[in-house]
């Protein structure tokens, strides 16, 4: 195929396509094609030095244009002050870099990027509501700064060399050597854009520790679901938590839309504790409302459910639903927007993303274990550890 393409209105696959061949040597190596590797790229002008950028999969962004539905939910609006505990337990570790580069520079560099951005409830989405006016501002920035992408080009190992840097092993494309890497590789939801986990299995050989990874923001689903005939229908402002066989909540108590699917929960607030959920936990919602405050359709169901054996609706079985509806979770979708685990966020320093004992090798974006709620903040975190990671690389070039 032709070369690195100079304008973004170009398909990803057609990109440079076996230039490594010709050229085993880079100043930086970014190892992933998705949303903190281009933003990355894209906060990263070359100049002189040489750099590129590894995809596995056939094409680049592909998640990203997934993203709040095609619509690409870029951040959320606020003070960046708030978006802490959107990251739970990893919340004050990202402090830094999400201070230094916060949700008012994304949407500023978009705009700069000549990519409008428009407030809906808190969220931030392009004007367009299109995720690929996003990946193609991008796409047009990392070209400007004449950074190389390579598709296809799966990585199968990573070593230290003789002389201090690192190689890359390609398969069925050999070797290629560089002073910089970066891990921007996605975790292990959606494999086939690229995000199958195979770069946690290659760092943890390395020598990183890795927390297993699993999916998160994902739908639920649980035994003898009873809520079929109500797919579609939604509920605003429900209470979610996850339990323990013991009862024990080992989950925040989320609150948000809950949303009826044929085959299990979705919505904001199932979504947000679903990180935290596996099989036989307890998933309780409670609904915040009186009976007939619900939507119709809802009403009748659980009405049925609290039945007795003469018919009769009782009470007390349809106080208890309305306050906790309770059920053993069967399975976590393996869909989930996001990742939970990665590559543990005390391996590095988080005033640079560079790994503390491994010089020159640096990890962001969903690699981290480090995830959020519904909302933006997940493609925040992206943007704000590629810039932190940016600058460092800037330093150092």
């Amino acid at each position: 195929m032709d070369g690195f393409c100079k304008h973004p209105s170009v398909r990803a696959s057609s990109l440079c396509y076996n230039m490594i061949m010709s050229d085993k040597s880079f100043d930086i190596v970014i190892i992933g094609a998705g949303a903190s590797g281009l933003m990355l790229a894209a906060n990263l002008d070359l100049g002189c030095r040489s750099g590129v950028i590894l995809e596995g999969s056939s094409s680049i962004g592909s998640k990203l244009l997934m993203s709040g539905g095609g619509r690409c939910n870029i951040t959320h609006g606020g003070s960046i002050k708030d978006f802490v505990s959107a990251y739970g337990e990893s919340g004050p570790l990202l402090r830094k870099c999400l201070y230094k580069h916060n949700n008012t520079e994304l949407a500023a560099c978009l705009e700069n990027l000549g990519v409008e951005t428009a407030g809906e409830d808190g969220r931030v989405f392009p004007a367009s509501m299109k995720a690929k006016d996003v990946l193609d501002a991008f796409i047009g920035e990392v070209a400007s700064n004449m950074w190389q992408i390579e598709t296809d080009a799966k990585v199968c190992g990573i070593q230290k060399g003789a002389d201090g840097c690192w190689e890359i092993e390609l398969a069925d494309r050999g070797m290629i050597s560089t002073r910089n890497v970066v891990i921007a590789s996605g975790g292990i939801t959606y494999p086939e854009t690229g995000s199958d986990g195979s770069m946690f299995k290659i760092l943890k050989a390395l020598g990183l520790a890795i927390k297993d990874p699993r999916p998160a923001l994902a739908p639920i689903y649980v035994v003898d679901y009873p809520y079929k005939e109500l797919s579609g229908v939604s509920v605003p402002d429900v209470s979610v938590a996850i339990y323990d066989g013991a009862q024990k909540i080992t989950s925040p108590r989320m609150r948000g839309d809950l949303l009826f699917t044929h085959e299990g929960f979705s919505g904001p607030a199932v979504l947000n504790v679903s990180g935290y959920a596996k099989e036989g936990d307890i998933l309780s919602i409670g609904y915040n409302k009186e009976l007939k405050e619900l939507p119709r359709s809802l009403q009748k169901v659980l009405e049925n459910r609290a039945r007795g054996e003469s018919g009769d609706v009782r009470t007390k079985t349809l106080t208890s639903l309305l306050e906790h509806d309770d059920f053993v979770i069967s399975k976590v979708s393996d869909r989930g927007m996001v990742t939970r685990g990665g590559v543990m966020l005390d391996e590095l320093d988080m005033h640079t993303l560079e790994c503390k004992n491994f010089d020159n090798l640096y990890v962001i974006g969903e690699a981290l274990d480090a995830d959020g709620i519904t909302g933006g903040y997940n493609l925040q975190m992206c943007w704000s550890t590629a810039c932190t990671c940016a600058d460092d690389l800037k330093d150092k070039l």
